[in-house]
């Protein structure tokens, strides 16, 4: 397991200068796949302290079927 802070950026000048401040807002811990499991992500978000989020590869839509076609509607 490894875990990953979740930071938000903001901006902000000292002596002329502009810095960035990292502000953290939860964690994204990373589990390696088992035997029984693949790997996984979990979001910790400290806005929702209650609740873990799960992180799934994003995968590209199946085509539309034939019957899910646009149809001509004039």
């Amino acid at each position: 397991m490894k875990k990953f802070n979740v930071s938000v950026p903001r901006k902000y000048e000292k002596d002329g200068e502009t810095k960035t401040a990292w502000g953290n807002v939860g964690k994204l811990v990373y589990f390696e796949a088992t035997d029984s499991k693949e790997e996984g992500f979990i979001l910790e978000l400290n806005m929702f302290p209650d609740t873990k989020f799960g992180v799934f590869p994003d995968k590209p839509r199946e085509e539309k079927s034939a019957n899910e076609a646009s149809i001509d509607l004039d």
